[in-house]
């Protein structure tokens, strides 16, 4: 997400999702071919089934392009609202009551536009599901999660 966000100022929404996807395929196949599906260690397990890495890429290929669909139909539906953190600095206080309506100002804490953070979290877990469903049921076969 980080890349994608990050990306984002500078690129289209699409293209920022995409390279975002492809920085994560790289570094997710191989925590994934060792720790989640569980290739020992010191074993390929390219050696023994030379099409999982192409099963791999063809299966974040296809999941990728429907989390970049996912996040850009999300974005063109959603509104475009911004969920905000204020802290209003009152002008006089009178005992414990504040007077109404009469404020020095404001500082925004932060803000985050909900449509965006409700896209992309929305379609990276589609995109997730995709995956570990290709991986377990084609990419990696039957193999046994180690816990």
């Amino acid at each position: 997400m980080s890349v994608y966000y990050g990306s984002d100022v500078f690129l289209p929404s699409y293209i920022a999702k995409a390279i975002g996807i492809v920085v994560a395929t790289g570094f997710n196949y191989k925590l994934n071919s060792m720790w989640t599906w569980g290739a020992k260690k010191g074993s390929d397990i390219h050696e023994k089934q030379p099409s999982v890495l192409r099963n791999y890429l063809i299966l974040y290929a296809i999941s990728g392009s429907v989390n970049v669909l996912t996040n850009e139909l999300l974005l063109s539906v959603l509104p475009d609202w911004i969920l905000q953190l204020n802290v209003v600095f009152p002008n006089k206080l009178g005992g414990d009551e504040i007077i109404k309506n009469t404020f020095l100002g404001s500082t925004q804490l932060f803000a985050v536009k909900i449509d965006k953070l409700f896209a992309v979290l929305t379609a990276t877990v589609v995109g997730m599901m995709i995956n570990f469903i290709g991986q377990k049921l084609w990419v990696f076969g039957k193999s046994k999660s180690r816990g």
